[in-house]
């Protein structure tokens, strides 16, 4: 396991921030052998295939305890569901926080969710790894207890439009999204980048959660004849986007993905390869998901969840998680919640074998991945992509 580039000095350990409370919060939700981690997130609903990136997680907590834990410590995971709900997700974190007194919170999906809890965590001040939810709002501006894990919406977004303007002679670009503040979290930085490039889009529309149909939008973009489409949708909007796209024979248009959908969760609510042969999504790994290099991470969950299916979002939260532990690793026996923060805080390059990119965490930013690959069907294999034409 790789360990922290830069070691935290004695000064670093024993600096408090603001956050912290008394001797009894410091060390609340530890034991001489456990550490107690509250995981949110959508284990139930029509957002519950996301609940992966947890399962995912927690493989990587039980194999950590199989090796004998940090410093002798086990990781127990204490599962809330937030149903991708934010009136759930809000009691599931205040109970995890003051009915279960955890010791900090990792996980969440759903960047509606994580936002709305993150003025009672931030209050809270117990250290939260957000490891799939990618709004930057979550944890920008910085809150001193708040680090995220995975690419945010910025990162992702100007990967996606990085990836469109690969293309050659791509000049008409055409958006859809959601209109929520997880879509836009995407959609601007995306604006932003086509526009530093001087390509202004030249549709913009909209497709709301729960919708069924996409004929009008599919329409428009008939009119508009884009080069590359850019779709800020959840999976569910996005299989009935590209079928309606298929239907009115549109189908040749690439469509570039969010990190909220996935090619094979895509194909199979679709159920014709036909549909998704030119959709390509933000894929934050260094592998196909059958890759070589995925393997010894598919085999280590499936040691844990013999039965369980694995899709992209398996394996998002791992990396994290992975940091998580050298931090934890870095901080020694005489652990608490300030010297926690402050271990994360001295995060740098860390290359955790399965992100594409790697996990830098300093006080000033607490967005710790910054780029992403692209995935896509090339010759009717998913490939991994740097930009168009070019394998990762």
């Amino acid at each position: 396991m790789n360990k922290l580039t830069t070691f935290l000095t004695a000064a670093t350990l024993v600096a408090a921030p603001a956050l912290a409370q008394d001797d009894a919060w410091e060390t609340q939700g530890l034991s001489d052998g456990a550490i107690t981690i509250g995981v949110m997130g959508p284990f139930s609903g029509n957002a519950s295939s996301y609940s992966k990136a947890l399962i995912g997680m927690m493989a990587y907590y039980d194999k950590v305890n199989e090796e004998g834990g940090v410093h002798g410590r086990k990781l127990v995971a204490v599962q809330e569901d937030t149903a991708c709900d934010s009136a759930k997700g809000l009691a599931a974190a205040k109970k995890l926080i003051s009915q279960d007194e955890v010791f900090m919170l990792q996980g969440n999906s759903c960047s509606g969710v994580a936002l709305a809890l993150r003025p009672t965590i931030e209050e809270a001040g117990l250290p939260w790894i957000v490891a799939h939810a990618v709004s930057d709002s979550i944890s920008d501006p910085l809150a001193g207890n708040i680090f995220h894990g995975v690419p945010t919406g910025s990162a992702n977004g100007h990967a996606m439009a990085a990836f469109v303007l690969s293309k050659p002679d791509t000049k008409n670009v055409a958006i859809i999204e959601h209109s929520n503040d997880w879509a836009h979290s995407y959609s601007n930085p995306a604006r932003d980048y086509l526009r530093e490039q001087g390509v202004e889009p030249t549709a913009e529309l909209t497709m709301e959660r729960g919708q069924t149909d996409a004929t009008a939008q599919v329409l428009k973009l008939r009119q508009n004849k884009p080069d590359f489409i850019i779709a800020a949708l959840y999976e569910a909007e996005t299989a009935i986007f590209l079928r309606d796209l298929k239907k009115y024979g549109m189908g040749d248009i690439p469509v570039m993905g969010t990190a909220g959908t996935d090619l094979e969760n895509t194909l199979k609510r679709t159920g014709d390869f036909e549909t998704v042969q030119n959709y390509y999504v933000i894929h934050s790994y260094v592998d196909n998901l059958d890759g070589e290099k995925m393997k010894p991470w598919a085999d280590m969950i499936h040691g844990y969840y013999p039965d369980e299916e694995l899709s992209t979002f398996s394996f998002v939260s791992i990396g994290s998680a992975e940091a998580l532990v050298s931090a934890l690793e870095a901080v020694g026996p005489d652990l608490t919640r300030s010297k926690l923060i402050a271990a994360l805080e001295e995060v740098r390059d860390f290359d955790t074998g399965i992100l594409s990119d790697p996990i830098t965490w300093t006080p000033e930013d607490h967005q710790g991945v910054k780029g992403s690959a692209v995935a896509g069907f090339v010759d009717g294999e998913p490939t991994v992509l740097k930009a168009w034409g070019q394998p990762y």
